[in-house]
């Protein structure tokens, strides 16, 4: 019986510096402005580069004008310049494909996470009578009433934490279909919509 074998898929490892340059440029040409924590996430934590390797790549890119780097709290964030988009257009196709792939999934991952853990705020709270509250909050980071709180009830603690998790993976849908369930027969809000008034409330 003829039984399929699964061969694994090499991992590569970038240790030349003009490699390096091009996938840090590749990955703001991608992203935008990314913090050197979250560039050590997305491409050391996998193995695609060296940590000094990484570290030492980064003050020559900022000495050259590639990125600048702006101090945000105890990190760093590294922003794109024009000659960084050039490095990431003209020079991309250098760097295997696979790396760039996973690289920039990483990254839009991490960094999505990063802005919603500053617009979304959960909370589980043990109830009195029994069982968990999970409070979310929806932050208007311009100041005044937040955009929508809302507190549900879950028979354990387990189960809060399952549902803290859901709205994590898709805070967007979670806040249009509650909206929707008040509004409905009168209007509909799209997702588009609802990502469009997440954005504005971080300019």
């Amino acid at each position: 019986m003829y039984q399929e074998v699964s061969i694994p898929v090499p991992k590569y490892t970038l240790y030349d510096r003009k490699d390096i340059e091009v996938l840090v440029a590749y990955i703001l040409y991608k992203v935008g402005s990314i913090t050197k924590d979250e560039l050590m996430r997305c491409t050391v934590d996998h193995d695609f580069v060296m940590y000094f390797d990484l570290i030492c790549c980064l003050f020559d890119m900022e000495d050259k004008g590639l990125i600048i780097c702006e101090k945000a709290g105890n990190d760093e964030t590294c922003l794109p310049t024009a000659k960084s988009e050039y490095l990431a257009i003209e020079l991309a196709y250098t760097i295997p494909l696979s790396i760039r792939e996973d690289t920039i999934y990483y990254a839009k991952k991490i960094t999505s996470h990063s802005r919603l853990e500053k617009t979304v705020k959960t909370e589980i709270v043990k109830v009195e009578q029994g069982g968990y509250q999970l409070c979310i909050r929806f932050i208007n980071e311009m100041g005044g009433t937040d955009l929508m709180e809302l507190k549900i009830y879950a028979p354990t603690k387990e189960s809060a934490e399952q549902m803290e998790k859901r709205v994590f993976d898709n805070p967007v849908g979670a806040y249009r279909n509650v909206l929707n369930s008040f509004i409905q027969g009168y209007l509909t809000v799209s997702e588009k919509e609802i990502q469009e008034v997440l954005d504005d409330t971080k300019i």
